[in-house]
């Protein structure tokens, strides 16, 4: 679900990369004094429309235009305009008939074959080609946007889903923890074992409302082995109704049945996590250390009383498969191919540079000032194994401060992207099913699964137009 991030990595990119907010404000003209290189970009003079944040996000825009200040002083054939557009699949459509999106923005993971099948982004892989960086990206975190062969977006942040565990409360309870390398049965047994009803402890917090529910549903559909959906002949046809979907959902029902969700299980994302903070459940799910980040720097819970889990595999020896999302910058293929060099400059500026490491070390050491911990990103744009990755980790070694995980962890997680097209759709769907799972005893998963998959191949999937 792409519109769930790490707020707090977006902002340490220095301004790389800043989440853009939702306003219907004109594009505004940045007054810097540029410098004298125009180096990488082939016309004399190019003017771009960045992706920025909108007016009342005072210290984002300060770091935004620094960057901009920065790129300037390399490009001073280089004028650039701000737009201050947050992202909607609903507006893409419309903004580019009129020709009004910014030359570079800030897109979701399940997008890339909506925009690159009409040509609304551009194939980035002739720039890329030419950037010497480009071996050094994670390949993991490019899968969404390698479509045919091309690569249509470079990565900003990345996550999978996992499962955050409150150490503290099984430890109260004389239990256990579950394997690393767990199931769902696993999962199953544990939350049972921690519940405690009569203190309002649930065992397991799961996402019961918005499209949060479906998106973290997804995930035990992926580790039965199932999909969203298939893509054959130009059509795209549901198939989470499969014998995989009938087991993820029924698994959802045992949960509810075994009475280990919470009472109010109608929860959105902030939600469930602070339900998570205030020890009112002891799994929650998130994306990458997202709840672990929140509980600690928020909720006050101790580093040490907490652990992050891969997505539980269906059966022993089974994969721990979970969804893979994140937010990426695209450059507009309605413009010129010197206005997206030009804005692609200006995406990759800054990646593999001290400028970032700096930054978040700076970060790191202001958090220590004030008792927080840094919790790191599980994915990155970069390759960990690459010189730079190994830079980041010389400089995370410098601090005691910073949220450690499990060394297994990285040979157990098996991420997978989430569904091609309308995923936002589908997981509302699901959401739906969902809450009729916990509400409705004695409830036939099967029949709600296809009765799912005829709306949502009547209403949504039998209108795309695969290209």
């Amino acid at each position: 679900m792409m519109r769930i991030t790490r707020g707090v990595i977006i902002c340490m990119l220095v301004g790389v990369i800043i989440m853009a907010g939702c306003t219907k404000k004109m594009q505004q003209t940045v007054t810097t004094t540029p410098g004298d290189s125009g180096a990488g970009i082939n016309a004399p003079n190019v003017s771009i429309v960045l992706n920025s944040s909108p007016a009342d996000k005072t210290e984002e825009n300060k770091t935004f235009d620094a960057k901009i200040i920065r790129f300037l002083a390399k490009h001073s054939n280089v004028k650039i305009a701000k737009n201050p557009w947050a992202y909607q699949n609903t507006e893409i459509a419309a903004k580019m008939v009129a020709n009004t999106a910014p030359t570079e923005f800030t897109t979701w993971a399940t997008e890339g074959r909506l925009l690159s099948d009409r040509n609304w982004i551009a194939d980035l892989s002739e720039n890329l080609a030419s950037w010497p960086y480009t071996k050094d990206l994670n390949q993991t975190a490019l899968q969404p946007f390698v479509i045919k062969g091309k690569i249509y977006a470079v990565p900003i942040d990345v996550y999978f889903m996992t499962i955050t565990i409150n150490k503290k409360l099984f430890a109260d309870k004389g239990i256990d923890l579950p394997p690393l390398d767990w199931t769902w049965g696993d999962l199953m047994k544990a939350a049972k074992a921690v519940n405690d009803p009569a203190k309002g402890i649930a065992g397991f917090i799961p996402m019961g409302k918005r499209t949060e529910a479906g998106w973290n549903w997804t995930n035990f559909l992926y580790s039965a082995g199932g999909e969203v959906e298939t893509l054959a002949d130009g059509k795209v046809t549901a198939a989470f109704n499969s014998e995989a979907g009938v087991k993820a959902m029924t698994f959802y029902k045992d949960l509810n049945d075994a009475g280990v969700l919470p009472l109010n299980w109608a929860l959105a994302y902030s939600d469930a996590l602070t339900m998570f903070n205030q020890g009112k459940g002891a799994m929650v799910m998130s994306g990458s250390g997202n709840a672990i980040d929140s509980a600690i720097n928020q909720g006050g819970l101790k580093a040490a009383d907490l652990a992050l889990y891969p997505i539980p595999a269906m059966v022993k020896g089974g994969k721990h498969i979970g969804v893979l999302g994140g937010n990426y910058k695209v450059v507009n293929g309605q413009a010129s191919k010197n206005e997206q060099q030009a804005a692609f400059d200006f995406i990759i500026d800054e990646y593999f540079s001290d400028v970032y490491i700096d930054a978040i070390s700076k970060q790191i050491d202001e958090q220590k000032a004030i008792n927080k911990v840094y919790v790191p990103a599980l994915i990155n744009y970069w390759d960990d194994k690459s010189d730079y990755g190994k830079k980041v980790t010389a400089m995370f070694a410098k601090h005691d401060n910073i949220f450690v995980y499990a060394p297994e962890l990285s040979a157990l997680f098996v991420p997978k992207p989430e569904a091609t097209y309308e995923s936002q759709a589908y997981y509302a769907e699901l959401t739906k099913v969902i809450q009729k799972v916990f509400t409705t005893p004695d409830v036939d998963v099967k029949a709600l699964l296809d009765e799912a998959a005829t709306r949502l191949q009547i209403d949504v999937f039998d209108k795309v137009k695969i290209g």
